[in-house]
C-alpha cells in the first residue's frame, strides 16, 4: 500500500516508517496536518496514520477538512494519547477507522493496518474481479473482455488491475507510479499516460461502452462505470 503516515514526532516517525517498509509498503512522512492536506490536492493515498495532537493543525481538523472535501474512501488510523472514551468515540464518528494508543507497539500496529486495509479494500486479497464484460484473474495474469483474453504486457495487466480494485478512486500518478512501476515521482509520468491510453483502447474503456477513464488534471485517473442514462446520451 501507500501509506501517509502524518505525525510532528519524528523519532516516531522514522520508527514507523521502518515497520511499514519492512512490511513491502510505501511510506510518504509528512511532519504536520497542513503540509498534509496541501498534499492531498494532488496525491492519493491506501492509508493515512494520523496523529491526534499536532501544533499546525491536530489530527482531528485533518480528518473534518477530509470529510469536507469528500475524501473519505481512505481508511484512517489515528495514532493518539488519548485514551478517554469521549475522545475516541468522536473521531471514530467523524469517520477515523481505528486508533493506536502511544506508546505504539509494533505487532499489534502493523496487524490493526493490515485487518483497516482489509476491511477498506476486500478487492485486494481477492482471486479475481468479475464486472461484466471484464474478468481480471490475478492468479493467471490473465484479462477476459467478453470471455475472449485481451492481450497485454506484464505492465499493462498490472495497472488494470490496480484499476479495478480501485473502481471510482481518484488516483494520483505518482500513486500509479509507484504500486504498479515501483518508482516515486522522480519517474516520468508519461509513462503512465502511455499505458492508460493504451489499456483505453485495448479494452475499450469508454463511455459508449459503459465505462469512463478519465484524466484528472492536475490530479491523476479516474476509472468508472458509466449509468445507463449517460451510456444512451453518449
Amino acid at each position: 500500500m501507500r501509506i501517509a503516515l502524518v505525525d510532528d514526532d519524528q523519532h516516531l516517525a522514522e520508527l514507523v516508517k521502518i515497520w511499514l517498509e519492512d512490511e513491502g509498503h510505501q511510506c510518504v512522512y509528512f511532519p504536520g496536518g497542513v503540509e498534509f492536506t496541501h498534499s492531498l490536492r494532488r496525491e492519493s493515498f491506501d492509508l493515512v496514520i494520523l496523529d491526534w495532537v499536532m501544533p499546525d493543525m491536530d489530527g482531528e481538523a485533518v480528518l473534518k477538512w477530509m470529510n469536507e472535501q469528500e475524501i473519505t474512501d481512505v481508511p484512517v488510523i489515528f495514532l493518539t494519547q488519548k485514551t478517554a472514551e469521549d475522545d475516541v468515540a468522536r473521531v471514530l464518528l467523524l469517520g477515523a477507522d481505528d486508533y493506536v494508543t502511544k506508546p505504539v507497539r509494533q505487532k499489534e500496529f502493523l496487524a490493526r493496518v493490515t485487518a483497516v486495509s482489509r476491511r477498506a479494500s476486500p478487492a485486494a486479497t481477492q482471486e479475481a474481479i468479475e464486472i461484466e464484460p471484464y474478468r481480471i484473474d490475478f492468479k493467471k495474469h490473465t484479462v477476459y473482455y467478453c470471455n475472449e483474453i485481451v492481450k497485454l504486457t506484464q505492465k499493462e495487466f498490472e495497472l488494470v488491475s490496480f484499476l479495478f480494485k480501485n473502481l471510482g478512486r481518484l488516483l494520483s500518478r505518482n500513486h500509479i507510479l509507484s504500486s504498479v512501476w515501483g518508482h516515486g515521482g522522480e519517474f516520468n509520468t508519461r509513462t503512465v499516460d502511455t499505458h492508460i491510453s493504451r489499456i483505453r483502447k485495448k479494452l475499450g474503456l469508454i463511455p459508449e461502452k459503459g465505462w469512463r477513464l478519465t484524466a484528472i488534471y492536475h490530479q491523476g485517473y479516474r476509472l468508472e462505470q458509466v449509468d445507463v442514462e449517460e451510456k444512451q446520451a453518449s
